[in-house]
């Protein structure tokens, strides 16, 4: 790495990271391989990862390849970045899903549009189509993932009717147990590889504005758009209000249940090797810009209740055209509908650049570490 780089991370990493560096010493830090080959980044996971709505320079997981080339390794070292994320995508898939593909003869293992939220191919299996594509799996340096939340259901995460047992239940078998499995299966895959995990965000919150989040629903069930005020008259709003109340708790416990399970998996694994292979990146969306709010991080619906991310357009042609390929509808009559809306909740520009710092802040203590290293 150059010097004027490295003098760079110095600056910016603070007087936090080196508290850490010097309560954990530099040895209990995960590293990065020879920079003398190129810097390998592979990306795999749901739609989080996927950074749903967002144009490629846009995303947060490109932002940091092109702060990682500019600003982390200059001319010294090629970034190359191979992404198989995909909206939709869950861990593994459900044995009812594999029975209902298999019955009709769709292909779980082929890749469509990746802004087309399909279960398949699941984040596993996006992990070994990479691997097939690397000469060798030991240059894969650093892999960026997020999964769990489809698995759980995204709906489940808000939903106030469903039992609180049986959500806490869904979060760590797959937040926890699944994901370690898969967590396992990464390192072994790709042994010089850095993993960070990508944690999620509360969708809802008190601060939610009440006719967003109808409008939302409206959107979702094709409600007609001039009959909207029979949910935002002053009775139905009422209701709305409880109903946001009741969705706001079942989110934060959403993301509190899934990060303690997350890191709880990462720690598990971690356990497995001499150095820390995976890091957990936490959330820089809080109830104050969560969906609906004043400053929101997130896509919502525009005044004319149409999404209003940057791929929407692009959704619509091609939402028709991957969903008439396969037989099997996960959601359905619903499922077009679904797939068109699908960025709607999901960090938009200003969110995606919260993420990409949010990132980036874990990496710089690991590279500094290495420079550590090197020196000794």
């Amino acid at each position: 790495m150059k010097d004027f780089s490295r003098r760079q991370f110095l600056k910016h990493i603070g007087a936090a990271a080196g508290l850490l560096l010097t309560s954990r010493g530099v040895l209990s830090l995960p590293a990065f391989s020879d920079d003398s080959q190129p810097f390998e980044m592979l990306v795999v996971g749901d739609s989080m990862i996927s950074a749903q709505g967002l144009k490629e320079e846009n995303k947060f997981y490109y932002l940091v390849k092109e702060w990682l080339q500019q600003e982390v390794f200059g001319t010294s070292r090629q970034v190359n970045l191979k992404v198989k994320s995909h909206s939709g995508s869950r861990i593994y898939l459900h044995e009812d899903e594999i029975e209902e593909y298999r019955k009709v003869g769709d292909d779980v293992n082929k890749f469509h549009h990746p802004e087309i939220n399909l279960s398949f191919p699941s984040i596993r299996a996006q992990m070994d189509s990479a691997r097939k594509e690397y000469e060798n799996p030991e240059t894969v340096n650093l892999i960026l993932l997020s999964g769990g939340i489809t698995d759980v259901l995204v709906a489940n995460t808000v939903n106030p009717f469903l039992n609180e047992k049986k959500m806490r239940e869904l979060i760590h078998k797959y937040c926890n147990e699944a994901m370690r499995e898969m967590l396992e299966h990464a390192a072994k895959t790709f042994p010089n590889a850095v993993i960070g995990v990508i944690g999620y965000f509360p969708i809802v919150s008190t601060k939610s504005n009440v006719n967003q989040l109808s409008r939302y629903l409206f959107k979702v069930v094709k409600f007609p758009h001039p009959l909207q005020w029979t949910f935002t008259n002053g009775m139905s709003k009422q209701f709305m209000k409880i109903l946001r109340k009741n969705m706001a708790m079942r989110s934060r416990i959403w993301v509190s249940e899934s990060n303690r399970e997350l890191n709880e998996a990462i720690a598990k694994v971690n356990a497995k090797f001499d150095k820390p292979k995976v890091i957990f990146v936490e959330t820089p969306i809080t109830e104050e810009n969560c969906y609906g709010t004043k400053n929101t991080l997130l896509w919502e619906t525009d005044k004319d209740n149409f999404p209003n991310d940057e791929r929407y357009q692009e959704r619509k042609i091609e939402c028709p055209k991957a969903l008439s390929e396969i037989k099997f509808h996960h959601y359905g009559k619903l499922s077009e509908r679904l797939c068109e809306l699908a960025a709607i909740g999901h960090p938009n520009i200003e969110g995606s650049k919260a993420y990409a710092e949010a990132i980036k802040n874990k990496l710089k203590p690991v590279f500094d570490g290495q420079n550590k290293e090197e020196k000794l």
